[in-house]
């Protein structure tokens, strides 16, 4: 009889120590995922002036922009070494840290629209890439959840006093 209690006990001791390691397991994952869904802050840094460049290889991109709540407007332009510049104005908004604007821009004497999508932080901006069709006169985005930040074009933030 003391055999069979004491089995008895000893498998009862090892349910118990079971549900308390789930218990541990169940609980760090809960704060795991209040940490990965809290919303970005991005106030306080994208906010007013900021200015982003790229200088390689004799090309530049520059990206000067004014940030207002989520309401973005600035200027955006484009010099590739021995090929055509353009330059234009930026009016867009801003979603977390996701720039989306319509870029009105003139090249070769000609004035044209497009979709334009940035990635922001504080150190610097990358330009989001992906399928285009026209769509009311304008370049836009097929599926702007699709769409690949290239980081070999990164802009720097060369905004003063940053």
């Amino acid at each position: 009889m003391r055999i069979i209690n004491f089995g008895f006990i000893a498998l009862l001791c090892c349910a118990g120590c079971h549900q308390e390691q789930k218990k541990q397991v169940t609980s760090s994952k809960r704060d795991d995922t209040v940490q990965t869904t809290q919303p970005l802050d991005t106030a306080g840094f994208l906010s007013g002036k900021s200015t982003y460049q790229y200088l390689k290889n004799g090309d530049t991109i520059s990206l000067s922009i004014t940030v207002d709540g989520e309401k973005v407007h600035g200027d955006l332009s484009y010099a590739w070494k021995e090929k055509d510049r353009n330059s234009g104005h930026i009016d867009g908004v801003l979603k977390g840290d996701i720039l989306t604007a319509d870029y009105t821009f003139s090249s070769e004497g000609q004035e044209s629209v497009r979709q334009v999508i940035f990635k922001l932080s504080k150190a610097r901006a990358m330009e989001g890439y992906g399928a285009m069709e026209e769509k009311a006169g304008k370049m836009s985005f097929v599926d702007p959840k699709k769409i690949a930040f290239d980081e070999k074009f990164a802009l720097e933030n060369v905004t003063k006093g940053q």
